[in-house]
């Protein structure tokens, strides 16, 4: 059985490391294509930016999909939510708090409503979620009258544009590799306590030595242009904590 286990471990590793080899290999071809230009600091931070908002809703989304489930709106409640954001900090001259605020318990409001459906009224969760992508996307279009609203706040535009100071990134660097240790040292002392085989030195300085060297090199990457981005911030943030639901808490059990 252990013997087993340890196969399917070291096939998961194998498949992990295939797909970053296989990212790897990506990106240079887009790097030789592009006569060096997509490896750059400015470009990966561009493209880290982009694709922060994706990140964010995937974190969420793999929660849905792995439960079984699917959500077909969550392109449209973003645009609704953003929407009413807009028109309360442009037409009405909320600050960035309240509408903020409004703007999270509103998509948490028709993510209950979607669960209710999907979970009591039995309905499945393609059906209830595609109405959602039409009803949401209507809603939004009528509330704005199809018009772009411009949103002159600068705290708002802050978090979508700019950058943490290039000190602040080495700490939170710092604070990550501190992370890394005592999760290490916790998996050698929970090993011991409950009897367990020991975890070799290798095996530790591995575990220790290859997500260091990623956190530096991201850091070290970001810094070479402006910082890390505030939009990358929040997704590594919601990704730590999709990370700690998922693997410490009573609701990563049913996933």
């Amino acid at each position: 059985m252990t013997e087993e286990k340890g196969f399917k471990l070291d096939t998961a590793a194998l498949r992990a490391y295939t797909m970053i080899l296989a990212l790897a290999g990506i990106w240079l071809f887009f790097h030789y294509k592009t006569g060096g230009i997509f490896l750059t600091p400015r470009n990966l931070s561009n493209l880290m930016i982009q694709t922060s908002v994706t990140g964010v809703l995937a974190v969420g989304m793999l929660m849905v999909i792995v439960s079984g489930n699917i959500d077909l709106s969550v392109g449209s409640v973003i645009g609704l939510a953003g929407g009413i954001m807009a028109v309360l900090l442009t037409n009405q001259g909320w600050g960035l708090g309240p509408a903020l605020l409004v703007a999270v318990l509103l998509s948490m409001a028709i993510g209950v409503f979607n669960g209710v459906l999907v979970a009591y009224a039995q309905i499945p969760a393609f059906i209830v979620t595609l109405g959602g992508l039409l009803a949401w996307r209507g809603a939004i279009k009528g509330l704005t009258a199809g018009e772009t609203i411009p949103i002159a706040l600068a705290p708002f535009k802050a978090i979508g544009q700019q950058y943490i100071p290039l000190s602040v990134g080495w700490a939170i660097a710092g604070l990550a590799l501190i992370a890394l240790i005592v999760a290490a040292l916790a998996r050698v002392r929970g090993a011991q306590k409950h009897g367990l085989a020991g975890i070799s030195v290798g095996q530790q300085i591995i575990g220790v030595a290859l997500p260091a060297l990623g956190i530096l090199a991201f850091i070290y990457m970001m810094n070479s242009y402006q910082g890390v981005p505030i939009p990358v911030l929040i997704f590594l943030i919601v990704a730590l904590l999709g990370a700690f639901i998922t693997q410490y808490t009573t609701f990563g059990r049913y996933l």
